[in-house]
C-alpha cells in the first residue's frame, strides 16, 4: 500500500511513501517519515495501491496517532488554495502535533468565578432557540442580531443544552481569550459540567489532549478562540461565533483563514447549525442576511437592565477631560464600577526631538516608538525591539517631547486623580494576570478597570455603571477601509458594558468628531443607520461585499521587483490590480503591497495565475488591514 503524506514543505502537494507490511495507516493519521536527511511528521491524506512517483519509495517509519477525520481535507484544501499555500504547510499550522507525554487538564482552566443567577428566557429568545435547534443536523446558518445585553449568550447556552440532549456536541467561540473565563463559567452551569477549553495560549500537550478528546467524542462541548473552529467533534450540532464581526477571527499567518468561513464550510460538510451573533455584525454578514443567505434572528431589546445614557464630550489636551473626571467621581461615590477603554497600549504613544522636531522611530521598521513607563523603555510595536536610551537619528538629540496616551497612561491618571480607588489595567502587557483581574473586578475588589479592546466587548459585569471611551477619534485612523466599521463596533460594544444590572448606566465618548456617521450612529446605538451609510460607501468604492479583495505582500531585498512582476502577471490575466505600494519596512526588510480586486472566485483565479511563489511573497484573501 502507498500513502500520500502531506509535509510542511513549500510548493508541494504531498509525497508517496510505502506502508510497511503489517502497519495500519489510515487517512488523517500523523506519521513519521524520512525526508532528505531529516525525519518529519506528516499527515496522511490518502492510502492507495499504486504510487504516482515512478522511483523507489521510502517507507513510513511509524504511525503516531489519528488526528483528523478525512472529511476535513476538503476544508483544508479550500483554505490552502485561497492563500496560495501548500496543503502540507496548511495542515501543519492548523492541526496540533502529538506529544510524547500525555498532559493532564487542570480541573479549573480559569481561576475566574462569579455569582450564579437565574435566567428566564424572553419570548424572542425562546423563538431564536427553537429556530436554531430545528436547524441542527441541516447545516442551517443564522445571524443572531440584537443590542448589547439582549441575551445572546443565554440563547447560545440554551441551544447547547438542547444539542447535548440530542447527543450532539457544541462549540462556542469568542474572539478574545479574555472573554473565555466568563463564557466557560456560564457554560459549566448551563451544561452541568465544564466544557473543554481550546485556544492559542494552551501548551502543546494540552492542545493535543483537547483535540483528541474532541476527535474521540470524549468531550461534549468546548469553548475557545479562533483555532478551536477546527476541533474534530464527530457529531457537531452547534457552532457559535459570538461577536462575529471581530477581526480577531481572521488568522494573520498563512493560511489566513477566517473562522466564520471555516464554520460555514463545516455546516455544509457536517450539518451543524452555525450561529453568528453580534450587536454590530460585519457589513458583509448583514448584507448576506438581507439577501437570505443567512436566517436573521433578531432580539429587539435588552434582556437585563436599561439602555445607558450615551453622550459625546470634547476631547481636549487632558487624557481624562473634565466631564469624564466628574462622571468618575459621581459613579464611584455611588458604589458603581467603571470601565475606561482606549485601543492603544503603552504610556506615551509618540515622541519628537526637542531640538529638531523629528519623530522618534524604529530604525528597522520606520514605526513611531511607544514609551512604556513601567519598564522605562521606548518600544517598536511592529518588531518588539526595545530602546532604553534612544537618540534622534537626524540631529543626535536625546531629549524628547512626549505626546499621545495609551492604556498605561490612563491607568496612571486614574491612580493620580483617585488615589483611594482600586484600579487595574487589562491589555496585552497584563494578560498573564487576566483571570485574576477579571475575577477581582467581578467581585467588586477593583473599582476602575482600564483596558484596550479586550475589555470593550462581551464582558458582563452588573456593577458597571460608567464606561468611558478615552479617545474615539483614533479608531477612525486605522489603515483600512474597515476603520469606520471597527470604530462603530468597538464603541457600541464598549458602551454596552454599562447598565447591565439594576443601576442606570452612562457612557461618555471623548471625541472631536461627534458628527462622523460611525460615531454619531454609535452614540444612538443605531446599527441600521450605520449599515445603510457604510453600504453606500462600499458600493461606490467597490469594496466588500460588492467585490472581493486579495492582498499580496512581498518582503525582502527583491520585494519591489517581485511585486512589479506579480502585478504584470495579474494584469495580463485580466485582474484589477492596485499598486505596488511601498510600506514601512519590518525589521529592516523592505515591503511592497498589491491589492487585487475581483469577483467571488478571485483567490482561486490568483492561485491559477501564480502557481509558484517564493517564500518571501505572501497571499492573503479578504484582508482586514493594509500596512
Amino acid at each position: 500500500m502507498i500513502a500520500l503524506v502531506l509535509l510542511p514543505v513549500p510548493g508541494t502537494a504531498g509525497f508517496d511513501y510505502r506502508v510497511p507490511e503489517g502497519m495500519e495507516v489510515r487517512p488523517g493519521d500523523w506519521v513519521e517519515v524520512p525526508f532528505r536527511k531529516r525525519r518529519l511528521l506528516g499527515l496522511v491524506k490518502e492510502v492507495r495501491e499504486t504510487p504516482e512517483y515512478p522511483g523507489t519509495l521510502q517507507e513510513i517509519r511509524r504511525v503516531l496517532s489519528s488526528a483528523v477525520p478525512p472529511r476535513f481535507f476538503s476544508v483544508f484544501a479550500r483554505l490552502s488554495d485561497e492563500a496560495c499555500t501548500s496543503l502540507g504547510i496548511t495542515v501543519a499550522h492548523l492541526v496540533p502535533k502529538p506529544v510524547g507525554k500525555r498532559a493532564h487538564s487542570p480541573q479549573l482552566p480559569f481561576s475566574y468565578t462569579e455569582p450564579a443567577k437565574e435566567v428566564e428566557l424572553t419570548l424572542e429568545q425562546k423563538r431564536a432557540v427553537e429556530a436554531i435547534v430545528a436547524g441542527m443536523g441541516k447545516g442551517q446558518k443564522f445571524l443572531l442580531f440584537g443590542p448589547p445585553a439582549a441575551g445572546k449568550t443565554e440563547v447560545y447556552l440554551a441551544c447547547a443544552r438542547e444539542a447535548r440532549e440530542a447527543g450532539r456536541a457544541s462549540l462556542l467561540l469568542e474572539p478574545e481569550i479574555s472573554l473565555l473565563p466568563q463564557l466557560w463559567a456560564r457554560a459549566t452551569r448551563a451544561l452541568g459540567g465544564p466544557p473543554a477549553v481550546y485556544h492559542g495560549e494552551l501548551p502543546p500537550g494540552a492542545r493535543w489532549q483537547v483535540w483528541q478528546e474532541a476527535l474521540s467524542g470524549g468531550a461534549a462541548a468546548a469553548v475557545g478562540t479562533r483555532s478551536a473552529v477546527f476541533l474534530p467533534f464527530p457529531r457537531l450540532g452547534l457552532l457559535v461565533l459570538d461577536e462575529e464581526g471581530e477581526p480577531a477571527y481572521k488568522e494573520e499567518m498563512a493560511p489566513h483563514y477566517h473562522a466564520r468561513a471555516v464554520a460555514e464550510a463545516r455546516a455544509e460538510a457536517e450539518g451543524p447549525a452555525v450561529v453568528l451573533g453580534a450587536a454590530a455584525p460585519a457589513v458583509e454578514t448583514f448584507f448576506r442576511a438581507e439577501k437570505g443567505e443567512l436566517v436573521l434572528l433578531q432580539l429587539s431589546r435588552r434582556a437585563v437592565g436599561q439602555p445607558p445614557e450615551i453622550r459625546a464630550v470634547p476631547k481636549g489636551e487632558e487624557v481624562l477631560g473634565p466631564e469624564l473626571r466628574q462622571a468618575l467621581t459621581h459613579h464611584l461615590l455611588r458604589g458603581g464600577q467603571a470601565l475606561l477603554f482606549l485601543n492603544r497600549i503603552g504610556f506615551f504613544t509618540g515622541a519628537s526631538c526637542r531640538r529638531c522636531g523629528e519623530v522618534l522611530r524604529c530604525p528597522d521598521c520606520e514605526v513611531a516608538l511607544v514609551f512604556h513607563l513601567a519598564e522605562k523603555v521606548f518600544r517598536c510595536h511592529a518588531c518588539g525591539r526595545n530602546f532604553p536610551d534612544p537618540a534622534c537619528r537626524r540631529c543626535g538629540g536625546t531629549r524628547f517631547r512626549l505626546f499621545g496616551a495609551g492604556t498605561e497612561r490612563v491607568e496612571h491618571e486614574v491612580r493620580r486623580l483617585f488615589p483611594e480607588v482600586a484600579v487595574a489595567r487589562l491589555d496585552q502587557e497584563t494578560a498573564k494576570d487576566r483571570d485574576r483581574i477579571l475575577s477581582d473586578f467581578a467581585a467588586g475588589k477593583i473599582q476602575v478597570l482600564v483596558g484596550a479592546q479586550m475589555v470593550g466587548k462581551g464582558l458582563d459585569f452588573p456593577r458597571v455603571t460608567l464606561v468611558g471611551i478615552v479617545d474615539a477619534d483614533q479608531l477612525l485612523a486605522a489603515p483600512t477601509f474597515y476603520a469606520a466599521e471597527r470604530a462603530f463596533q468597538l464603541l457600541l460594544s464598549a458602551g454596552g458594558r454599562a447598565g447591565r444590572g439594576p443601576w442606570p448606566g452612562e457612557v461618555l465618548v471623548q471625541t472631536n468628531l461627534p458628527e462622523h456617521y460611525a460615531l454619531a450612529s454609535a452614540l444612538r446605538a443605531d446599527y441600521l443607520s450605520f449599515y445603510a451609510t457604510e453600504l453606500r460607501f462600499r458600493e461606490l468604492l467597490r469594496y466588500p461585499p460588492f467585490a472581493r479583495l486579495v492582498r499580496i505582500l512581498a518582503t525582502g531585498k527583491r520585494a519591489e521587483a517581485q511585486a512589479q512582476k506579480i502585478a504584470t502577471v495579474l494584469k495580463e490575466g485580466g485582474l484589477e490590480v492596485l499598486g505596488p505600494a511601498r510600506l514601512h519596512p519590518l525589521r529592516g526588510a523592505p515591503r511592497f503591497q498589491l491589492l487585487v480586486r475581483g469577483r467571488k472566485d478571485l483567490p482561486i483565479t490568483v492561485r491559477k495565475l501564480l502557481p509558484k511563489l517564493p517564500p518571501e511573497v505572501r497571499v492573503e484573501p479578504d484582508p482586514l488591514w493594509f500596512g
